[in-house]
């Protein structure tokens, strides 16, 4: 009996000395990242963050709003957390209040869905100029293709905003706090560009490997694809990925930013390939590898840069990917005949660039979007049935095409 008692005061000594130590902050990260022996945390979804424009909607900023996001995620999770990014702002950024629940038509949310997000207990967060936030984690059921709405309330003048333009998916605005609203009613602006929201991490089992990111530009980004209908082609291949019997299962996430640069990109078309990986892919929870279809905006606005200078800036790219522990793929460049800035001397650049990522082996593997696009007889130009119509982007079918073309036993 004594014995006992004497057992039971040493494991009540133990249980209080455990309570008082607590886990300390890269203990309780290291939990966040690794989760248990079945689950890991993985990047779902995710948007390229830009500066704001000299002009518009970006350069004026939110106040007293209510922005209500949609975005799709690409695996299973049972909990989540989401990224906020004031990246591109010389100010801080404060956020009221922000909820998650699943998306229902338009600006309307599924009822009894919705959940709070705080940061580190609270609802309000303020973000320093230039960095990004994660939320806590909360229990909540993501499931791969069913669309979630991000609701976040600004009530102070937010000055330019960060922000992914030309996002291929509508942005429901309102005036006041109406982040707990499930119907549309109040919510009369849209715009097409998410505000803010970098990411979206799950926990999700241990099926799904991890995260690839797709580095690019307008095609990646997926223009001229129907709007709201998720016709990216890193979505079809998202699908494509994510089906009970795939044997390679990954997160796909889209770095793909309208009009931008591998070289020097302009301000307006986010920075250059080589300053965004950093962010828009090493970061990112659980990424194993990188699709890289860059260099056609160089080439259009560039005609007389020559061969060489992409070809050397990709190497750079391949040998960071490489330096992180990445697996880098290449895609060669799409047709362009037909566009506005199309030139001979362009053309020339274009088949010398393919010829070199198709046969050099710097890529871990190759991508022949070129050949799965173009028309056999004219292969300067797009097959008629692929084209957008401005004969430089796919239109759905041709992103479909994208997608399915790609071998995903790479991947394993």
């Amino acid at each position: 009996m004594k014995y006992k008692i004497f057992l039971a005061y040493v494991l009540l000594f133990l249980a209080l000395l455990t309570g008082c130590t607590g886990m300390n902050e890269t203990e309780k990260a290291d939990e966040i990242e690794n989760g248990d022996d079945e689950t890991k945390w993985v990047a779902a979804w995710s948007a390229s963050m830009q500066a704001p424009f000299k002009e518009g909607i970006s350069q004026q900023g939110f106040e007293n709003k209510t922005i209500r996001m949609i975005v799709h995620p690409h695996i299973d999770g049972n909990e989540m957390r989401i990224q906020l990014s004031n990246a591109f702002s010389k100010d801080p950024l404060s956020i009221e209040k922000v909820q998650v629940a699943a998306a229902n038509e338009g600006a309307e949310t599924v009822p009894g869905t919705a959940k709070q997000i705080s940061f580190k207990g609270d609802q309000q967060v303020t973000i320093p100029p230039g960095e990004v936030v994660y939320s806590d984690p909360i229990p909540f059921k993501v499931k791969n293709g069913e669309n979630l709405a991000v609701s976040l309330f600004v009530k102070d003048d937010t000055g330019p905003v960060t922000w992914h333009p030309r996002s291929m998916q509508t942005t429901y605005i309102s005036d006041g706090n109406h982040v707990s609203d499930t119907s549309a009613s109040s919510f009369d602006k849209e715009e097409e560009a998410w505000f803010w929201l970098g990411g979206i991490d799950v926990t999700t089992d241990t099926s799904v490997k991890g995260s690839l990111v797709v580095v690019g530009s307008s095609i990646a980004n997926g223009n001229h694809s129907t709007l709201n209908a998720n016709h990216r082609w890193p979505d079809y291949l998202a699908k494509r990925m994510n089906k009970k019997k795939s044997k390679v299962k990954l997160s796909v996430l889209n770095a793909g930013i309208s009009a931008n640069q591998l070289l020097n990109s302009p301000p307006k078309k986010g920075e250059k390939t080589m300053a965004r990986l950093e962010q828009d892919v090493f970061t990112q929870t659980g990424v194993k590898g990188v699709i890289l279809h860059q260099g056609l905006n160089d080439i259009r606005h560039h005609p007389d840069i020559g061969a060489n200078k992409i070809i050397e800036e990709m190497k750079k790219i391949i040998e960071a990917a490489h330096d992180e522990g990445l697996k880098i793929y290449g895609g060669t460049l799409t047709p362009f005949k037909g566009s506005g800035l199309y030139t001979e001397k362009g053309e020339k650049t274009r088949q010398e660039v393919n010829e070199w990522i198709r046969t050099s082996k710097a890529f871990d593997g190759v991508i022949d979007f070129d050949k799965a696009l173009r028309n056999p007889e004219n292969p300067a130009r797009y097959l008629p049935k692929y084209d957008a119509g401005d004969h430089l982007h796919p239109n759905d079918a041709g992103y479909k095409k994208m997608a399915e073309t790609i071998d995903l036993s790479m991947f394993e």
